[in-house]
């Protein structure tokens, strides 16, 4: 008897995540969060704030978050062929990014019409209103008008592009974003999606997950490579800021070999030998993902 043909691969669903940045006492810190437990989905890691795409984000409210202004220099996003993206879409995933950030920390990435911080007292009245955003986002932009705020857009910078292997059930295609922390504010648990937070440097939080101390997806663990590099190469938050800015951003597609679940990346020689969905082999990636692993052990 023949085997049936094996299901299609399930399509990813757009999402945005943070790495949230600090400055303390001369180090480079980023926020993560850690995941309950009991969740599904990668329950128990430790990751970035960030979500999926909903439809409340890309709504003409929402988009209203955006001086026109700043749309232009919005990111020009890409599918896996190099196709753009809509640009209702660019913008859709700027404020997903930036609620989901809210969302999950406290923290909020907007200023007044003038240029000016969210005060405490506005931010006390949103974060208020911080739990019922999470079960309705229509609230985030919705409360936002009510304070006379605008999304902070230009504080992300575009930092990297990840897709889910096509053999994985549930799939996301993720875009990460920099942003550093909005002065006088803190970031706080949500009780809701994760049960602690950490300020951590990126070298501290790889030796973290490489003793054993802290589990990391492998985007998590690869962007914290990632950016370790730049704050050696960059050393100051306003210069890894200001230099990566204009940053190629190539997707990443891995594929899993299935006898021994070894994880494979795009600059790896055996890739475009390996069945199942990936990029094309005309992408060129740039040194500083070269230079990472080529292959890992599969996700626990």
């Amino acid at each position: 008897m023949n085997n049936p043909a094996s299901p299609p691969p399930a399509i990813p669903r757009h999402a945005a995540s943070v790495l949230l940045l600090r400055e303390q006492q001369g180090a480079i810190e980023v926020l993560l969060t850690r995941r309950h437990e009991n969740l599904a989905f990668m329950g128990g890691m430790w990751v970035f704030p960030g979500g999926t795409l909903c439809p409340a984000d890309t709504s003409a409210q929402s988009l209203a978050l955006i001086p026109e202004a700043a749309r232009a220099g919005c990111h020009r996003l890409s599918d896996l062929e190099g196709n753009a993206l809509p640009t209702t879409t660019c913008l859709g995933l700027a404020i997903a990014a930036a609620r989901e950030t809210f969302e999950e920390t406290g923290v909020l990435l907007a200023t007044t019409a003038e240029g000016d911080h969210c005060g405490s007292e506005r931010l006390a009245r949103l974060h208020d209103r911080q739990r019922a955003i999470v079960s309705q986002p229509e609230l985030f932009a919705t409360s936002l008008h009510e304070e006379r705020l605008q999304l902070d857009v230009r504080r992300l910078v575009y930092w990297s592009h990840w897709i889910t292997p096509s053999t994985v059930p549930k799939r996301f295609d993720t875009r990460f974003f920099l942003a550093s922390l909005p002065p006088e504010q803190s970031a706080t648990v949500d009780s809701i999606e994760a049960t602690e937070l950490c300020w951590m440097t990126p070298a501290a939080l790889i030796a973290a997950s490489d003793d054993g101390t802290m589990t990391l997806s492998r985007p998590t663990l690869y962007n914290l490579m990632e950016l370790d590099a730049s704050v050696r190469q960059h050393v100051s938050l306003n210069a890894i800021l200001a230099a990566e800015m204009q940053r190629d951003v190539a997707p990443v597609l891995p594929k899993i070999r299935k006898v021994e679940r070894m994880i494979v990346m795009p600059w790896d020689a055996e890739y475009h030998v390996l069945s199942s969905e990936g990029v094309s082999p005309d992408i060129s990636y740039p040194q500083r993902l070269r230079s990472l692993p080529s292959r890992t052990s599969s996700e626990r």
